[in-house]
């Protein structure tokens, strides 16, 4: 009897054992967003269609912090859930209270049907930014950051932001551009100078395109995720690794950058955010690695 007595408890002591590992794994995401109103996030928005000048020549001023009176970025259903609704009528951002390092990131997101100038006519185009740093308004719209492309067709993408540098294994692609792919040698990404004469050549020091196009179609929702270690980062669509960043750095001092705020953009096209969770992490996950 007291033999069944122990191991009874022996089981009892593993179940018990295995149960907490499993509520400790499942309570270490986050929600990033608490899916009733924008509460620990700032908006920040340019002008109206990114015009730097009205009818008559004077300079427009933008929306700036936290003012937004055309509710170009608000709390909206979709599917009878709660999502953020970016509409893309003002070039912009909504960004996180606090700054984050050492983290995997998930969200998801599907485009709307809106899409207004200056980009009315091409690709319906979003971003997530990571390691956002200075004052918002500072590069371009937005702060200066790294980024995960979020473009029709081009999901997964990287794009500097601002002063900003970081190396990339890429090979090149469609003559002047450059392609990721994995154990090619490191070539480094900045925010080139676009000159008239050769915009080309300067667009290739700054976009790398994904190494697959993993998107789902218009309409549907795409699970996007980052992971950022320590200066690394990778960009994954849809479940698939569509790119590895390595030594995130300022590019004017170039310091390590590996930490920051977590942005996403308004550019033009109406776009929905929801399930956004966040995870502290001392390592890679493994399936990542």
């Amino acid at each position: 009897m007291k033999k069944l007595l122990l191991v009874f408890l022996l089981i009892s002591i593993i179940s018990c054992n295995t149960n907490n590992k499993k509520k400790d794994s499942e309570t270490l995401w986050t929600s990033l967003w608490n899916g009733q109103d924008l509460a620990d996030w700032h908006t920040y928005l340019g002008t109206q269609y990114n015009a730097e000048v009205d009818s008559l020549g004077n300079t427009v001023e933008p929306y700036g912090l936290d003012n937004d009176p055309l509710h170009v970025i608000t709390v909206s259903k979709v599917d009878k859930r709660n999502v953020i609704r970016i509409t893309g009528e003002v070039w912009g951002m909504i960004f996180t209270e606090k700054v984050f390092n050492n983290y995997h990131l998930k969200l998801r997101m599907k485009w709307g049907e809106k899409m207004y100038p200056p980009r009315e006519n091409g690709p319906r185009d979003s971003g997530l930014l990571y390691h956002g740093f200075g004052e918002p308004g500072s590069a371009n719209h937005w702060m200066g950051s790294q980024e995960l492309q979020i473009q029709q067709g081009d999901m997964g993408d990287y794009w500097p932001v601002g002063d900003v540098e970081i190396d990339i294994p890429s090979i090149p692609y469609k003559d002047k551009y450059y392609i990721y792919k994995e154990g090619a040698d490191l070539r480094t990404y900045h925010l080139a100078e676009i000159l008239e004469t050769a915009s080309q050549d300067s667009l290739a020091k700054r976009r790398v395109f994904k190494a697959l196009d993993a998107e789902k179609p218009h309409g549907q929702w795409n699970d996007i995720e980052l992971i950022v270690m320590d200066g690394n980062s990778i960009h994954i669509v849809n479940g698939k690794v569509v790119m590895r960043l390595f030594n995130s750095r300022i590019g004017s001092s170039q310091k390590p950058l590996d930490s920051g705020r977590i942005i996403l953009q308004s550019e033009g096209a109406e776009v929905y955010y929801k399930d956004i969770y966040i995870r502290q992490i001392a390592e890679i996950p493994k399936e990542f690695k």
